[in-house]
C-alpha cells in the first residue's frame, strides 16, 4: 500500500516531472469512467489493431445502496507506458505500476488465444 500511496500521489518521471501514475488506490470498485475507457481502447487500437480491442463490457447495475464513489486501480494515462517510466522510479514501484498497467491495459482487449497441439504415442510394450 505504501508503494501504491507513492504512484498515487506522484513520483518524478523523466519527462514529465512530477505525476501521479495511478487513480485512487483505496477502491475495490471495477466501474470504469468513460473517458478512461475511450482513452484505452484508443490506446490499443493504435498499438495493437482494431482486431484486439475487447467488445463494450456492460456494467452490471449495483442497486442504490453500494457506494462506488471512487472508480477501479488504473493508470491515469495509459499512454505512459511502463518502459517509459522504467529508468524513472525504483525496483518495486516499477514492477506495481507495470502490473497496474498491464492488467488495465489487458482488461479491455480480447481475450488471449491459445494453439495447442496434441500428440498420442503408442510405444508398444
Amino acid at each position: 500500500m505504501r508503494l501504491a500511496q507513492q504512484l498515487y500521489e506522484g513520483v518524478e518521471v523523466k519527462g514529465y516531472g512530477t505525476v501521479a501514475l495511478i487513480s485512487y488506490l483505496r477502491t475495490d470498485s471495477t466501474r470504469i469512467s468513460e473517458e478512461a475507457d475511450a482513452s484505452v481502447r484508443a490506446y490499443i487500437v493504435e498499438n495493437y489493431g482494431k482486431e484486439m480491442e475487447a467488445e463494450q463490457i456492460k456494467e452490471a447495475s449495483r442497486g442504490k445502496k453500494i457506494q462506488d464513489a471512487h472508480e477501479a486501480i488504473r493508470p491515469t494515462d495509459v499512454t505512459i507506458t511502463p518502459a517509459q517510466v522504467k529508468e524513472s522510479l525504483p525496483r518495486d514501484l516499477f514492477r506495481l505500476y507495470q502490473l497496474i498497467w498491464k492488467r488495465f491495459v489487458a482488461s479491455r482487449m480480447q481475450p488471449a488465444k491459445y494453439e495447442t497441439v496434441s500428440a498420442k504415442l503408442d510405444a508398444g510394450q
